[in-house]
């Protein structure tokens, strides 16, 4: 059985932030992050910055637009950090966006602002066998999407609409060895009118008179299933595991999927969970402390998972944690 042991390296480096994802930029051999809500949950960021397995790195200010819960993945056919979307402008009054970005280790270039809707809170992947970065759901301020697509470097192309419900705040990772997308969780909306008889004011009110109102009820509805798609086609793999939640980190460690944390409403979590393609098993619940909507990626030179900031409540994390997974020992001969 693998045993998996976090560790924190420091808090010196980006500030505190939720909602900045992170990517394993394999051509510069460093964690990137973009981005993310401050912490005081005010101002959306657009500072770039690198980790090294040892200090954080500054890289650049110059680029996308200041956005939260946007995608991040690195492109290994064409050696790019490729940026979706995610939302814009003020806190107040944010604005979801559409445009593709890509960064090569030195500067950002705006390649496209076609394609998907504009979304936030969606997830991307990188499919190896494929060469291509893939893409699903999210939220366009509307409601939660549940389309596929994929993108080759060049253009965005829809796949199949027949597969998980829609949602938004899912993990989702890629596992080479079993050539499959793995999704996680998340949480959808549901809507519905409710009419109520309410007193009339002024005299009439006094008088005993009344009128009924309609509003619209948006319900919260969070997801603990688990999905694998195989370049082709979903399948509902499992329905059980970890508890409900929405804004967990999920990276693929060479081995299995490992996920940590997330939100069930108030709940915060701390846990961490591995799938190994038929079941979800907990590992530990000893490391960062609770959180939700943090930076996760893996660090492939150093086998080691990542992971950046997060919130929980009205706290902001600004700490780096590392996670290494060991394994079992071989049997002797």
């Amino acid at each position: 059985m693998t045993q998996l042991l976090w560790t924190q390296k420091q808090d010196i480096g980006p500030t505190p932030r939720s909602f900045a994802p992170m990517a394993w930029d394999a051509a510069n051999g460093q964690v990137v992050l973009f981005g993310g809500l401050s912490a005081d949950n005010s101002t959306f960021l657009n500072d770039t910055w690198g980790w090294d397995g040892e200090s954080w790195t500054q890289l650049d200010d110059i680029g996308p637009s200041q956005r939260a819960r946007h995608g991040l993945v690195f492109d290994a056919k064409r050696m790019r950090i490729v940026l979706f979307a995610g939302i814009g402008g003020s806190n107040s009054s944010f604005t979801p966006l559409r445009d593709t970005w890509e960064w090569d280790g030195d500067a950002w270039t705006q390649i496209a602002d076609t394609g998907p809707s504009p979304r936030s809170g969606h997830a991307m992947v990188y499919d190896t066998a494929r060469g291509r970065v893939l893409l699903f759901g999210g939220n366009d301020n509307g409601g939660a999407l549940a389309d596929t697509w994929s993108w080759d470097g060049v253009e965005w192309t829809q796949e199949q609409d027949d597969g998980p419900p829609a949602r938004t705040a899912h993990a989702m990772a890629y596992d080479s060895v079993r050539d499959r997308v793995v999704l996680f969780g998340g949480e959808s909306f549901s809507s519905q009118q409710v009419t109520q008889t309410v007193s009339d004011g002024g005299i009439s009110g006094a008088f005993g008179g009344t009128h009924t109102e309609t509003h619209t009820v948006v319900t919260t509805n969070l997801l603990n299933d688990t999905w694998e798609f195989d370049g082709t086609l979903w399948t509902r793999a499992a329905d059980t595991g970890p508890d409900p939640r929405a804004g967990a980190g999920m990276i693929y460690n060479g081995q299995s999927q490992i996920l940590f944390g997330g939100r069930q409403d108030a709940r915060f979590f701390n846990d961490t969970w591995e799938w190994d393609g038929a079941h979800w098993t907990q590992r530990q619940d000893i490391g960062p402390p609770a959180r939700a909507f943090a930076g996760m990626a893996f660090d492939a030179n150093r086998d080691r998972a990542v992971l950046f900031g997060g919130a929980a409540g009205t706290a902001a994390f600004g700490d780096t944690w590392e996670e290494f997974t060991r394994k079992p020992a071989p049997p002797p001969a």
